[in-house]
Parts: C-alpha cells; structure tokens; sequence
C-alpha cells in the first residue's frame, strides 16, 4: 500500500558557525516547527560514527506517526572547519504502516536513498513485514530484549560497536516483532544512542553500559530475573517456541495493529495473548476509515470493499464505544463523507452507511447533522438518502434533515412525526428559523383537516416560545403567510371560530387585515361565522373606499 511521508531536513549550511535548524522540509501537515520539536525531543546529538538511525513516534489517536530520522556525513564543513552532519527525518503515518504492516527495515530502505522534491510530498510502496524472514533473524539475545521491555525499563545493548548500521536495525526491528504491532507508537529505538544526553530511547546500543536501562550483550543469551515475573514467564515462552518457530507468533503480532503504550497494563496482556492462543484485535475503526479515505484518493478502488467488510464487523463490536470525536475529526479531515467520483453508486452508499453509523451513531443527533451539514456542501443526494435511514435521538433531526430533502422524500419524513413530536422539534433551543417555518407549514397542512384541528390546539396552548417564534417569521410569500395565521388561529380556537370569536378576532386589530389573516379565517369559521365575515370584509371594503357610517345607516349596508 503506498504510503505518503512527511519529510525534514535537519542540520546546517556549509560554512554555518549557528546552530543546527530544519533546513527544508515538505508543505504537508507537520510545519518546520513540528519537526524541530521533534529532533530536540529526542536528543539527536551527533555520534562519532554515521550513519546512525532512530525510530521514534509523533502524535496520538488519528495523528499518531512513526519517526524515523537517518543521521549521516553530508560532505559539507561548517565554519570552524568540521564536518557537518544532517539529520533526514521523516514522519510515516501510523495506520497507513500498520495497515501492510511495515517493518522499520523495510521502512528505512525505502526511505534512505530518497532525496524528496522541495515542497513536495513523498511516497514509498515498501513491502510488508514477511514473518517467516523475521523469525529467522531471532536469537536468545533478541528474546531476552523482548522479554526484558515487558518489565517497562530501558534495554541497552553493548559490544555492539563492530555491528553494522542494518544488522542493528534488524535487531531491533525483529525485537520489536515480539510484540504487538501497536506498540510502536510509542516504542523509540536507536542504533545508537549518546548515554550523557538523557535520551528517551526504550531499546538501544550504546558504548557503555546505562545507569538508568537493563544492559545486555550482543550475540549473548539473556537472563531475565524472576522479580520480574511478567518478562520472566513471556521469556520462557519465547524460549519454547524457539524449537518451533515463532514465525506465527510474529504474524498474529503484525496484525494486532490497535495503538498500545508502555503501561503495566499493556504490558502485562502480552503474555495472555501468547497463552490464549487467539486472534489479535482487528485493525481499528480509526485505521480503517483512514485506509479507506487513502484508498479513494489514490484511486485504489479495488481495495475499498475489503475496507469496509471489516468495518462493518467491527461497528457491532465494543470497539465502536468511544472515541466519537475523533472519528468524526478524521471524517471531516478527510472528507469521508464527500461524493467520490471514483466510486460506484453501490459502494458509495455503503460507505456512507458505515461512516455514519461508527462516527455519527447509534443515533443521528442535532449536532452530528449540523457538524455534517458545515462540513459537506453541498450534501450529495446519496449522503441525504444514508442520513434519512438512520435512527433519530430527537425530532429535530428529522425536521432539519427534511429541510434538505426535495419535496416528495420530505413530506413523508414530517408526515411521519406527531404534533407533539413537530412542536418538540420547533421549541428546540437554540430556536432555528429554518424549523420552525418547516414546522409551522406542516401543522398548517394538518389544519387544512377539520379533524387534526383540537388536537393540534392542544399541543400547541402553552408553548409561547414557539408562538413567538411563529409570529417572527418574516420574507415569505402570502401562501406562508397564511400557515403562520392559521396555525396561531388554531393555538387560540381550536378547531373551529363561531361568530363570537370572528368579532374578537376580526376587531382585535385596528389595522386593516391582512389578506392570508382573512383566508385563515374564512377556513376556520363555521357556517354563521363566515357570512359574518363576508359581511365584515365587505364593510371593511366599502370603509377603505369612502363609504361613511350614515350611508350605512342609509342603505342598511
């Protein structure tokens, strides 16, 4: 699976008397002052002899990387006249190592001879990790390393100084594959590494013994003390499966890609999982939606359905508890939930219905939409299809959501809803115009049924919030505006004005009323109610024409 690195170029200008700085880097995420950070986070000073290599880890969740930074000569003087040395550094995504997974080694061939473009980004294919071709690299002293990082200290390896560059990699690569594979994103190792700079590397070769590490020899057998009954019992695991080959012990370790620390409590599994015999932990939900948004940009479409076949058994799992943030923060990121061209309208779909249930679910709430909604628009026809399947936590969604569908998908989205559930959705605080015209324009439909007309009173006698809000809609055509009268009407008469209440209602206002006032009215009264109204609204007629009160009286108008 290609991979895009991050890059850095870590050193100083020939003929330079300052000090080390990134030099050059590439224009992706981690700026100039992210990779200085790092470089000084991991005391990379320079050995005596290069090149030399550190693995390291960046960042967490999501984010997590692994460091890799290859020191070397350059060939170049610095102002006092010595050689100067630069540091390559390079930032591998986390879940796109895991997903092959990638081995350090072969990281780092893949990685050395490169000389990235300016500014622009890298891309390796390295092979993944071969267990067989691991498992024979292991001895009784990359056990004992192994065995002996369980008891959570540092491991030193000494008389290692006539050992080269790849051989000290390798040990520390086929070290490494004694654990889970999760492991490294936490897990720092160096070829070499200064012991009078208090650097933070777990598993090292040094000169000299370390104060402050386990120290073990190269090529020596390990013994691991039993006060340590945690790396004294996976030891002697490790020992046994020797005879018969721990090349599968590596490959069920490779998978076990779920991000892990160097905590008693990670620590101490690792000798269950061995005991138990069982399958590691799939790739997590996080990896394989960012697989899948690698998989879309690179064109790699072939691969997308085995993504989601595994993320669909894993969305029923405990493994989907948790974590809503982040998921989310990697679906907008990476605009997971945008139309992808390259898709067919079958996997397109699928993966929408996936990505909503693991980052938007169990049940789509307000601000999932709304999160959405800013993240994608405009919102393809297919995302809206995905989000009108999904449970609701409240009514509101669903309003909001019909906003966005065309009418012959909307009206039975609203029609589906009871009065109590529309009003719910209307009073939602903070009150939203948008829903409560949506809402104000179904109960009118509603009211358009003399039947519905009490029931739709009812719900509505009490709730000033939503009166008020009703009330304030404004910019609407006459037809709108003659909703919003005929629901207020209803919250004030229920179903049906007798002429007591026309008069009321039609002498409440001193201004003339307005034309979708009268129609509401006119749907509302009953039958002497409503000559009454002709009556008025004829009055009223001759009024704004001139007509004066005696002509009234005259012609009994």
């Amino acid at each position: 699976m290609p991979i895009t690195v991050e890059w850095a170029l870590w050193g100083m200008s020939p003929g330079s008397k300052g000090l080390p700085e990134v030099l050059s880097c590439g224009q992706g995420r981690i700026p100039r002052s992210g990779f200085s950070e790092l470089v000084e986070r991991y005391a990379m000073t320079t050995p005596r002899q290069l090149p030399q290599v550190t693995i390291a880890w960046a960042g967490a969740a999501e984010d997590a990387h692994i460091f890799l930074a290859v020191q070397e000569w350059s060939g170049t003087f610095d102002g006092l006249g010595r050689e100067i040395a630069v540091t390559r550094c390079f930032c591998v995504p986390y879940a796109q190592a895991a997903f092959g997974p990638v081995s350090y080694e072969r990281l780092y061939r893949a990685l050395k001879d490169q000389r990235p473009p300016d500014g622009g980004p890298l891309v390796i294919d390295p092979p993944a990790l071969d267990a067989e071709v691991t498992a024979e690299a292991v001895d009784q002293t990359v056990i004992g390393a192994a065995a002996l990082l369980l008891t959570g200290k540092k491991v030193c390896v000494v008389e290692g100084g006539g050992v080269s560059l790849l051989d000290r990699l390798r040990f520390l690569d086929t070290v490494a594959a004694l654990l889970p594979y999760g492991f490294r994103t936490k897990l720092i190792a160096s070829t070499w590494a200064p012991l009078a700079t208090g650097h933070r590397s777990r598993l090292f070769f040094a000169d000299h013994p370390s104060e402050n590490a386990l120290t073990i020899a190269w090529k020596q057998e390990v013994s691991v003390p039993e006060s340590h009954p945690v790396a004294h019992r996976y030891h002697e695991m490790l020992a046994s499966g020797m005879e018969k080959g721990l090349a599968g012990l590596i490959a069920r370790f490779a998978r076990d890609t779920g991000q892990r620390r160097f905590s008693t409590e990670d620590l101490e599994v690792v000798p269950s999982i061995v005991e138990s015999g069982g399958e590691p932990s799939h790739t997590s939900i996080d990896d394989l939606l960012i697989a899948c948004a690698d998989s879309i940009e690179e064109g790699q479409v072939g691969l997308i359905p085995d993504h989601l076949a595994r993320l669909d058994a894993l969305r029923g799992s405990a493994a989907v508890n948790g974590g809503v943030r982040r998921r989310r923060n990697i679906v907008s990121d990476r605009r997971l939930l945008a139309s992808s061209p390259v898709l067919v309208p079958s996997v397109q779909e699928h993966l929408y219905d996936l990505v909503l249930s693991v980052a938007y679910g169990p049940k789509l709430t307000v601000d999932g939409l709304e999160q959405i909604f800013r993240d994608v628009d405009p919102v393809p026809a297919r995302l809206l299809t995905a989000l009108s399947r999904m449970p609701v936590a409240d009514p509101a969604v669903t309003v909001r959501l019909a906003g966005r569908l065309d009418p012959r998908r909307s009206a039975p989205a609203l029609a589906s809803l009871s009065v109590e559930k529309l009003v719910e959705a209307g009073e939602r605080e903070p009150i939203d115009t948008s829903v409560v015209r949506l809402v104000c324009s179904e109960l009118a439909a509603r009211c358009a049924k003399p039947s519905q007309r009490a029931g739709i009173g009812t719900a509505l006698r009490g709730r000033a919030r939503l009166r008020a809000a009703i009330e304030r809609l404004e910019g609407t055509d006459a037809d709108s505006r003659f909703e919003r009268c005929l629901v207020l009407l209803v919250a004030d008469y229920g179903s049906s004005i007798d002429s007591d209440e026309l008069r009321e209602a039609f002498t409440s206002h001193t201004e003339v009323l307005p034309v979708p006032r009268l129609a509401a009215l006119a749907l509302l009264c009953d039958a002497p109610a409503r000559q009454l109204l002709a009556q008025l609204v004829f009055r009223e007629l001759l009024v704004q024409g001139g007509i004066t009160s005696k002509t009234f009286e005259k012609f009994q108008l």
